[in-house]
């Protein structure tokens, strides 16, 4: 059994049925921006006595097996609904968190799926050159500037420039 493979040796503490499992559905990918929290879910059905594990899909890493936290990463965490239903947590992303996270039966053979985790950095507004609150009379033109950063440090200016004719504000 290679690194990262959970193959068919997982204990097994109930007999397996008639039924090999299967997985119900494909695994969503997932984008979150840094910082926030991110769930995979994994559906599967016939379940029986075998083990659904959790691998970090580029590096092999084992994430979970079953109920199981292996990692000793603690932001990750997993969870199942029922026997059908299986979730990795992973909470506060960093950009590291970024990837392929493979569901995995431990059925011989091995049967598994993978969902990608991208991880957004919002951008990063430039308060110098944004404009700020203006007040404008009505029928006269005005110029919004915003200006952001992006993780790849390009620079985003949006120049809007309108005519005011009339403007309502709602206050809730």
């Amino acid at each position: 059994m290679g690194q990262g493979e959970l193959g068919s040796k997982w204990i097994h503490d109930s007999p397996i049925g008639a039924f090999q499992p299967e997985f119900v559905e494909s695994i969503s990918n997932v984008s979150v921006a840094v910082g926030r929290d991110a769930t995979f879910t994994c559906h599967v059905r016939h379940l029986g006595g075998y083990r659904v594990g959790w691998l970090k899909a580029d590096t092999k890493a084992i994430q979970a097996i079953h109920e199981n936290v292996i990692t000793h990463n603690p932001r990750v965490t997993v969870s199942h609904l029922d026997q059908n239903t299986w979730n990795l947590h992973i909470k506060s992303v960093s950009e590291d968190d970024r990837g392929g996270y493979m569901c995995q039966l431990n059925t011989d053979p091995m049967k598994s799926q993978i969902g990608f985790l991208d991880v957004v950095i919002p951008p990063d507004f430039i308060s110098e050159d944004t404009s700020s609150d203006v007040i404008v009379p009505e029928g006269s033109s005005v110029r919004l500037t915003c200006r952001a950063k992006y993780f790849a440090r390009i620079v985003i200016v949006i120049v809007i420039i309108i005519t005011i004719t009339t403007i309502i504000i709602i206050i809730i």
